[in-house]
């Protein structure tokens, strides 16, 4: 009888000791290093032009590793009588910028821009403003990124909007197609209230590097609310991510922010899935972006204009449906003073997404802002490393890319002093970081000419209103994620251990009762 005793006491000891290791793996993932940690920023750099105010800037790879970086460049004229308006543009290339050149012609008007690179060592830019004697409006141009310093390397321009045009984004996909999306207001005449109306998001594409281009597509026809700040992002199956701020009509300045739009197209922008509203926790929805891992998962992030927090919501299905929405771990938004800033996002070689934000570490209206990299890996949020902040910036306006799976590149601008001061400096600043995770090689395709064409727009088509999906009525969660979190999840994963400790010593007590 003694031997049974024993070897039932070495089975149950045994298996405690497998539940042990078990749960031990689970505590070590929860107390391992944040996945933000392991990125390595530069220390920031300032790339901004001397003599102007430096702001909204975007930036792109290219196939060889040199980075583009474009901003507008305000610059103010003598004796008030307005500005003048530019897009700046500089490259690094191994570890040397070149000095930053302007590439359009002088506008009146503010011009924002985007930038992207293709496979064949082409970059694509778009910009606004009153650049070719046509109000507000947005073009398109191309050159070859060892010649984009000089503005006569670039094609002819593109006009792509209808009406009047604030900002658009770009991206291109695996087949070198280049995809654009960008408010637009029209000036109707056909009712007897003629006029501009409020804008719509649109979507257009080009299957030969931007010599033709699709008809436009209103994505979401609101002719009663206002659409601005749209985003684009294109993951590794092609999907196409569409975010944008419905309400506030950054063309008239009507309107205040209520809720974020989301829809994709899986089909290279033929068709677009239903557009999923955002009204959590209340319908002051603004900064909505998107990141995709490439396999299903979409993620979406935003803020409100009423509440301190960051919001975001998982979905594992594409976007067809949606978890619970909840707040991003220990970094509040910034409080509501720009209608401008924004987040980005994109995805490394192991899947996981990388987000930016402007925010700061406690609920004081008067703390420090800094820009601020949180990273998903599917389940869970990294803690918030800090990327750049200084005493008097105000930094706005992140942009973030992944280049060769394991590369981040990040773009901002800040306001220098007063951020309500019109007179304030404004700076671009770039920083970089090397992650952890697979390089995936990038090659250099061959190169070819597209045939130009003019810049004069194509008509619309007649718009088609898609069904809206609407979120249910979720709540705030209680309570921030925090490490007292951390330590809750420990206890519940070693609570079967316990009960099974606890059962060990009962079971051994009655067996020498009944020896």
């Amino acid at each position: 009888m003694g031997d049974r005793n024993r070897y039932g006491t070495w089975i149950l000891l045994g298996i405690t000791v497998v539940l042990l290791a078990l749960c031990w793996g689970e505590s070590s993932r929860v107390q391992s290093q944040p996945l933000s940690e392991l990125a390595e920023w530069s220390t920031p750099v300032s790339l901004s032009f001397p003599g102007g105010f430096s702001w909204f800037p975007d930036l792109t790879v290219d196939p060889t590793g040199s980075v583009h970086v474009v901003w507008c460049l305000t610059i103010p004229l003598e004796g008030r009588r307005g500005l003048r308006e530019q897009v700046a543009y500089a490259r690094l290339r191994d570890t040397e910028w070149t000095s930053p050149n302007d590439i359009v012609p002088i506008s009146p008007d503010i011009v924002r821009n985007a930038i992207a690179s293709d496979a064949r060592g082409n970059l694509h830019l778009i910009f606004g403003g009153s650049v070719y004697e046509r109000g507000l409006s947005l073009y398109h141009q191309r050159a070859f990124m060892d010649d984009a310093w000089s503005a006569q390397a670039w094609s002819a321009p593109h006009l792509l909007n209808q009406g009047i045009s604030y900002m658009g984004d770009i991206a291109i996909d695996t087949h070198n197609t280049i995809h654009v999306i960008y408010d637009d207001a029209i000036y109707r005449d056909d009712t007897g209230d003629a006029g501009w109306v409020v804008a719509d998001i649109f979507y257009r594409r080009s299957d030969d590097g931007g010599a033709h281009w699709s008809r436009p597509i209103d994505i979401f026809p609101s002719p009663d609310t206002g659409s601005a700040r749209p985003a684009l992002e294109i993951d590794s199956r092609d999907t196409l991510h569409v975010t944008w701020d419905e309400g506030w009509d950054r063309l008239s300045g009507e309107g205040k922010p209520i809720f974020g739009g989301y829809t994709y197209s899986t089909d290279g922008g033929e068709t677009w899935a239903p557009t999923t509203i955002i009204t959590h926790p209340d319908s002051t929805v603004a900064q909505l972006t998107v990141g995709s891992d490439g396999q299903g998962g979409v993620i979406l992030v935003w803020r409100t204009t009423s509440q301190d927090e960051i919001f975001y919501q998982w979905s594992s299905d594409g976007g067809r449906s949606w978890g619970e929405p909840a707040a991003l771990p220990a970094v509040f938004a910034r409080p509501w003073q720009t209608p401008f800033d924004m987040y980005d996002m994109a995805t490394d070689s192991a899947g996981n997404i990388h987000l930016l934000v402007v925010g700061r570490e406690i609920l004081d209206r008067n703390a420090e802002l800094g820009i601020y990299h949180l990273v998903w890996d599917g389940s869970d949020w990294s803690r918030p490393t800090k990327v750049f902040s200084a005493v008097g910036s105000f930094p706005e306006y992140p942009r973030l890319v992944v280049h060769a799976g394991n590369q981040l590149h990040a773009a901002w601008f800040t306001r220098e002093g007063d951020i309500w001061d019109s007179t304030a400096d404004r700076k671009v600043w770039y920083a970089e970081g090397q992650l952890d995770t697979p390089e995936q090689p990038v090659t250099l395709l061959p190169t070819f000419t597209p045939v130009p064409s003019t810049p004069t727009p194509t008509p619309y088509p007649t718009p088609t209103l898609f069904p809206t999906a609407h979120l249910g009525n979720t709540g705030l969660p209680n309570g921030l994620r925090t490490d007292h979190d951390d330590v809750l999840r420990l206890a519940l994963a070693l609570s079967p251990v316990v009960v099974l400790i606890l059962g060990i010593a009962i079971l051994r007590k009655r067996w020498g009762r009944w020896r």
